[in-house]
């Protein structure tokens, strides 16, 4: 037993003699240090993910409790929660790498008439001198953190989704009562004409060209009706019910959701950093970082101790005595000597997917920046176009009502009363169009930062 504690003082003297120049000790060095300081200033100045809420500023108190039924209930949000958990476990097996192992064993054996026991306790423990199993450990908090913020992301598209479907219900069934009114108005047109045709003071061409009309418009009610359905569908899937699960809760008409307030145009520099899918970027390039550190931490010796305890005895009463008590203590040193190169051909691997962790990240800021940038693109182009729709609608009406006085003091024919409906309904559904993808670009902005801002 006496070589134990030369052992043990040769190997930490090597440890302190190489600790200079350890993987751990200049892992910034093979990482992006940039990385590292935007993961902690994303989680503290600039992380306001899916409790932002941004929903409710649309006053809209259906569509509010729709989206907390499928943050809470989606499969979408149970498969993520899933990935979670997974990542939790992985953590705590990487942290276990840091600890000591101890395992024990008990037997008992009767022989010759005579009983006889035994019990081990055996323990193990590797000196982590290179920082390769710390950096591990930090890369599976990096993973965990980058976990967690893609359960955000998850969070923040299915909100979203949830919203767009429910305002392609809300236009659909606008669109469906405008042309139920332009069908309504048209039947009362062929009732007229009809009327007059009776009277000698309309042509069979003038009662068949406003039953012509009349059909048309009755020929887009189905669609119409079936995208109402759909729509409904679509929302009680994302909540995770079944297709015809809300069809009550939904079936009544309401406006499209306006976003209360004013719009601001600018957004802080800082506020994309609050998106979660950035965030999560931001942890894979910092775990990617480190297992490049792991990597290298391999090329240098393991140091690991190693030892038991044992007891054994004829008699139970013996056995129970710490003076039959059995110690054994040993130390080990293990290096690489040839692989084929295998090892640092893994710190090349590991440096790859350290860049592809950077370039990935690099291209969900400019993704990001694009969707910010094409939705106020949006957003100003319909600003734009609203007030000209709108008065496109009034001039349509009038339009249809002068047309039917020209009509009926014998001016014009009846073709340009037609026309005029068809106008109206037409100016109509461009309005509505407009209103809804004008809300959808809000939408779009506040899921481009991650939130309100």
């Amino acid at each position: 037993m006496a070589s134990t504690p030369r052992i043990l003082l040769t190997s930490l003297a090597v440890c302190m003699a190489l600790n200079a120049c350890t993987p751990a000790a200049s892992v910034r060095d093979t990482a992006t240090p940039q990385a590292s300081t935007r993961v902690q200033t994303a989680d503290t100045a600039a992380r306001k993910p899916i409790q932002a809420a941004w929903w409710q500023r649309f006053n809209d108190l259906l569509m509010t409790a729709l989206i907390q039924e499928a943050l809470q209930a989606s499969p979408d949000i149970t498969t993520a929660q899933a990935s979670l958990r997974a990542a939790r476990a992985q953590r705590v097996i990487a942290g276990a790498s840091l600890l000591p192992s101890l395992s024990s064993s008990g037997s008992t054996r009767r022989s010759s008439g005579s009983d006889s026991y035994s019990a081990n306790l055996d323990a193990s423990w590797e000196a982590d001198i290179f920082g390769g199993n710390h950096l591990v450990d930090r890369a599976s908090v990096a993973d965990l953190q980058a976990t967690q913020a893609s359960l955000e992301d998850v969070k923040a598209s299915l909100a979203a989704e949830v919203a767009t479907a429910y305002v392609n219900l809300r236009l659909a069934q606008a669109r469906l009562a405008v042309s139920n009114q332009s069908l309504a108005s048209r039947d009362e047109t062929v009732r007229l004409i009809s009327l007059k045709q009776q009277a000698g003071l309309a042509s069979s061409l003038e009662t068949d060209q406003a039953r012509l009309s009349l059909g048309q418009t009755q020929a887009q009610i189905p669609a119409l009706e079936n995208s109402v359905i759909q729509s409904q569908h679509a929302i009680a899937i994302l909540t995770g019910k079944e297709p015809g699960a809300l069809k009550t809760r939904l079936a009544t008409a309401k406006p499209i959701p306006v976003a209360g307030g004013q719009l601001l145009n600018n957004i802080p520099a800082n506020a994309i950093r609050q998106r979660p899918d950035i965030r999560a970027a931001e942890y894979k390039v910092t775990a990617a970082a480190l297992r490049v550190g792991e990597a290298k931490a391999n090329l240098y010796p393991s140091f690991n101790l190693s030892g038991s305890f044992g007891l054994s005895s004829l008699s139970l009463v013996d056995f129970l005595d710490t003076s039959s008590l059995v110690r054994s203590l040993a130390a080990s040193i293990s290096a690489p000597l040839f692989d084929g190169g295998r090892l640092k051909q893994q710190v090349e691997a590991k440096d790859a997917a350290r860049e592809q962790a950077v370039a990935s990240y690099q291209k969900a800021v400019l993704g990001a920046l694009q969707d910010i940038a094409n939705t106020f693109s949006t957003l100003q182009a319909l600003r734009q176009q609203q007030p000209l729709l709108a008065k496109n609608v009034e001039l349509a009406r009038s339009a249809d009502l002068l047309a039917q006085l020209s009509y009926n003091a014998g001016i014009d024919d009846f073709q340009n009363v037609l026309d005029a409906q068809r106008a109206v309904l037409s100016a109509q559904e461009s309005l509505l169009s407009a209103q809804a993808d004008n809300t959808q670009a809000i939408i779009s902005l506040y899921k481009a930062v991650g939130g309100a801002w």
